[in-house]
């Protein structure tokens, strides 16, 4: 079915109008693609030359300057339903040598690399909701795609504006972990680094090869979401590096699933950064990402000499965020984008079931809480968060009007629009309205989440009180700790003092002692904090 409505959609594309446009100058840096008459496949790569003309921020290029990069690199279509969506198309490319060898090369001013993503602004006619979501996520999150505006000219005929962006990928420079061979099958070095992600698992099949492994667990109507190798790749991944990868996601899944998922020291906190968890929902929710959670999402570890434990991110895919899909609630301003499997119970993709467990933890959501409220204040204040639509559309002022001469699609339908404007200045406006009222809805929301000065500790239940030979203390911790009980006498003296390492759930320590009958005090303290107090008759 998925395919029958891929293959619709380009259909309707093709009625799209389209004219030719003459590109010799522009603000933005300019791409020229020549494969000397071949068709760019969806894979594999195929080698094609390329020149890329840039002078520097703020410099007019033209094509009949000296380009910075005159080379071959190699090229194929990516995407899943982007390249199926238009004749304009995404494509992944890597720099190659003359000899067809990758070769790291740093572009547009951005960190030496070989690959790179060319990405297709189409439906998303402000063509900037990918670039706005990286950089705010740059701001704040340990690593998001560095992007540049360009034009592209491909075999003669100009193809409107594109983003390049880095690619998710294993490197100093982007994902930030250890380098893992075939050979690291034990110790140290099997441990990472890994990066996995949830996704389609459209594209061609690699005969033999695993392309990742499957949840044990269920999400939405019974369906079991299944973990792709992203690094090492599924054609280089060992036998040993597969066992060790899917246990560390199965141990976080077993603990997030357990009844004592909400104890920081041994659920599902033990097996995952929770600060990254945090901020990747944060993002996600800022944009109302109708695909986030279960299209584009990854996860990431390194070795346990750096960390034992997974963490979320990279971000990934923001064109169908920011109120620009007219499907399962993507347009709207209000609700949560993780709750998709109740809002589309029926599609395949679902959310996995540990993000809804996540917020049923109070303590997620007071890190939740405190961490909105931390980069409203500084990283996502309202002007950091609307200043890059006005900066990225001066940019884009002339650049835009070309894209849509050769697109000819403002004031018309492309799936899934949301909205139909009949300008670019319209299609801003409406994103700058829509980011306006999720950010009240997400601030008017998360301000009735718990705080962080909440009561940890309910009530101790004390019995018997009075009591002849002892007492015991029943009580609950929302978060595990070190407990100490103190008890007093009535000149203000410690008798006595227990210490305890306890847990998430309900607890219990015991006073026994030959102490005279009479009035004591008794106090229990959590994390060297006062929790709670009473008094105590011994008879």
């Amino acid at each position: 079915m998925r395919k029958i409505i891929l293959f619709f959609i380009s259909i309707v594309a093709v009625f799209h109008a389209q004219a030719q446009v003459n590109l010799t100058q522009s603000n933005l840096p300019i791409i020229v693609i020549n494969t000397n008459g071949v068709t760019i496949p969806d894979e594999p790569k195929i080698n094609v030359n390329m020149k890329l003309y840039w002078k520097g921020d703020g410099v007019n290029n033209t094509t009949s300057d000296v380009p910075v990069y005159d080379g071959r690199i190699g090229i194929e279509r990516r995407g899943s339903t982007s390249q199926y969506i238009s004749d304009k198309k995404p494509y992944s490319i890597e720099i190659r040598d003359a000899l067809g060898n990758d070769v790291d090369t740093a572009l547009l001013g951005m960190p030496k690399e070989s690959d790179w993503s060319l990405i297709a602004p189409y439906s998303d006619k402000s063509l900037m909701r990918d670039a706005m979501m990286y950089q705010w996520g740059r701001s704040f999150m340990a690593w998001a795609p560095r992007t540049k505006f360009c034009e592209v000219i491909l075999n003669g005929s100009y193809q409107g504006v594109y983003v390049l962006t880095e690619k998710i990928k294993r490197n100093k420079n982007r994902v930030n972990i250890a380098k893992i061979d075939n050979l690291a099958n034990s110790g140290d070095n099997l441990t990472g680094g890994y990066i996995i992600k949830v996704d389609k698992e459209d594209g061609a099949q690699l005969p033999g090869i695993s392309l990742g492994f499957q949840s044990k667990y269920t999400s939405g109507l019974n369906t079991k979401r299944s973990y792709l190798y992203h690094y090492p790749k599924p054609e280089d991944i060992t036998t040993q590096q597969k066992a060790y990868i899917k246990s560390v996601v199965s141990d976080f899944e077993d603990a997030i699933s357990g009844t004592n998922f909400k104890d920081t020291a041994n659920g599902y906190a033990k097996y995952f950064d929770v600060n990254t968890l945090v901020d990747f929902l944060l993002l996600n929710e800022i944009s109302r990402n109708v695909d986030g959670y279960r299209i584009s999402t990854f996860l990431y570890k390194d070795k346990n000499s750096v960390s034992s434990k997974l963490k979320m991110g990279p971000i990934w895919d923001f064109n169908l965020g920011l109120g620009n899909a007219d499907y399962c609630d993507g347009f709207k301003t209000t609700g949560w984008a993780f709750d998709f499997n109740k809002t589309c119970p029926s599609d395949g993709l679902v959310v996995p079931f540990w993000w809804d467990k996540l917020f049923s933890d109070p303590g997620f959501k007071r890190k939740m809480r405190s961490r909105w409220q931390q980069l409203r204040s500084k990283e996502l204040t309202d002007q950091k968060l609307f200043s890059p639509i006005d900066s990225m559309a001066n940019v884009l002022r002339d650049a835009q009007a070309r894209n849509f001469q050769k697109w000819a699609i403002l004031g018309i339908y492309v799936w899934p629009n949301a909205k139909i404007l009949p300008t670019y200045n319209a299609e801003l406006d409406y994103l700058r309205q829509w980011l306006r009222d999720r950010v009240a809805w997400m601030d008017g929301t998360i301000a009735g989440f718990p705080t962080a000065t909440d009561e940890v500790v309910e009530q101790a239940r004390v019995s018997p009180n009075p009591s002849v030979f002892g007492f015991t203390f029943d009580y609950t911790l929302n978060n595990s700790g070190d407990v100490k009980l103190l008890v007093f006498n009535q000149l203000g003296q410690n008798i006595h003092v227990q210490n305890a390492k306890q847990i998430n759930g309900l607890n219990q320590l015991k006073w026994q002692d030959n102490a005279p009958s009479g009035l004591y005090f008794y106090e229990i303290q959590l994390d060297g904090k006062r929790r709670m107090a009473g008094k105590l008759i011994k008879q």
